[in-house]
């Protein structure tokens, strides 16, 4: 039963509470699953990355079992719901695995570049065998099962 003031009103402070209700704590959102717009799996956030200017949520850092955390931005975000945060697309992420418009396999995304104002990607540096390479972002064609560029 719901405490009432003198007045037959909820007390202040279960207002207050139903208030809070609405917004989320950092802990609510950390180990919640990512799902891409295709559902599938891309981790769970570790970490939300807040801008100190504004203070709002720039991003969020996600991991998947044994690959490197990463940085998914907010404009892939869909309204988080209970269970999980649905994106907008497919994100690049380490690990998947590049090919040319030929189909040849061209490596595995070892790195993201982003820029530091947008958070939009500049560049991915790709790894085949013992040699690297940075491919700029309007090389980059088509995301989905793999990256494909052009060359």
């Amino acid at each position: 039963m719901c405490p009432r003031n003198f007045l037959g009103g909820f007390n202040e402070m279960e207002k207050e509470n139903k208030l809070f209700s609405k917004y989320w704590t950092p802990q609510q959102f950390i180990r919640k699953p990512v799902i891409d717009s295709k559902g599938n799996d891309c981790g769970k956030i570790q970490t939300l990355c807040i801008d100190p200017q504004t203070f709002t949520i720039s991003g969020i850092m996600v991991k998947k079992r044994l690959s490197k955390e990463y940085f998914i931005s907010r404009t892939y975000f869909e309204p988080i719901t209970d269970s999980s945060l649905t994106l907008n697309s497919i994100p690049i992420k380490p690990n998947d695995k590049v090919v040319d418009v030929d189909r040849k396999n061209m490596g595995k995304v070892i790195s993201i570049n982003l820029n530091s104002e947008t958070n939009k990607i500049e560049s991915i540096k790709i790894k085949s065998g013992f040699k690297s390479k940075i491919i700029p972002a309007d090389k980059i064609v088509g995301v989905g099962e793999k990256i494909t560029i052009k060359t």
